[in-house]
């Protein structure tokens, strides 16, 4: 599933290609995608209107348009932008086309028609964005702001507590066991057991590591000194060589090393 980095980069990339751009016509081939209305409606809301500012929320795209209306975009297990001049060129699992103006074409695909897509008079009211946490990069997400998050969730595990949006915005599973990997922490903590240079480390590195993802998010593979890689697990831990172990917590997979991590 995209999270905060990826999401990061499929912002840039949109205000890169498409931002300012007028919405000529959208076709839609996957309507249970849209949560905010029928397909006819959608449609009808984006036809004309300009693609006027662009933000972030979470792993949520924001796309503001002209009229004060916004297009949000969440790209469920692995949704993706691409914008495209020539149709032939159309990507394959385009669910959602919008036609620009000039010719240029931006494709939303969705291998498993799982992302959710909307339309709304305000982003406020929808009750993810609403109900969302700090983002973890803002100055807002201090070390004092952390630690009362732990501090009101001690029978919580760790990584299901970095991965609760509504307290922290954009960690995903993924992030989650890098972070804990490099402060040295295992995912099954309890928020309890953690000792104040333990929150510190969770604290600084989950910064660190979103930033350092934020620039290769769109390749293929997580650099190699990463826990997991985008496409398998690794059998041993590259720094200590223990073996990695798998386990599900709070109905997620980790990976950690009970070498590193304690």
């Amino acid at each position: 599933m995209p999270e905060l980095p990826e999401v990061e980069v499929r912002l840039r990339y949109l205000r890169l290609m498409a931002l300012g751009r007028r919405i000529e016509r959208v076709t839609v081939t996957a309507p249970g995608m849209i949560k905010s209305s029928g397909a006819a409606a959608f449609v009808r809301g984006l036809r004309g209107r300009r693609l006027a500012e662009a933000s972030r929320r979470g792993k949520y795209l924001i796309v503001t348009l002209d009229d004060g209306r916004s297009l949000i975009l969440h790209f469920g297990m692995g949704g993706d932008l691409h914008y495209y001049d020539d149709p032939t060129h159309k990507p394959n699992y385009t669910r959602i086309e919008f036609l620009l103006d000039g010719g240029a074409r931006l494709a939303f695909t969705c291998p498993r028609k799982i992302c959710r897509v909307m339309l709304v008079d305000d982003p406020s009211t929808v009750p993810a964005l609403r109900d969302m946490g700090p983002e973890p990069l803002d100055r807002v997400f201090s070390l004092a702001r952390f630690d009362r998050l732990i501090a009101e969730s001690p029978r919580r595990q760790i990584k299901p507590l970095l991965m609760d949006q509504s307290k922290i915005a954009g960690v995903g599973n993924i992030y989650a066991d890098q972070i804990l990997f490099e402060a040295a922490v295992r995912p099954d903590r309890r928020a309890s057991s953690l000792g104040e240079e333990e929150i510190r480390r969770i604290h600084r590195q989950t910064r660190r590591v979103l930033r350092r993802a934020i620039p290769i998010a769109a390749e293929e593979d997580f650099p190699r000194d990463f826990l997991v890689s985008l496409n398998s697990g690794g059998a041993s831990c590259k720094r200590c060589r223990h073996a990695i172990e798998r386990k599900t917590i709070g109905g997620r997979t980790a990976y950690f090393c009970p070498g590193c991590q304690k």
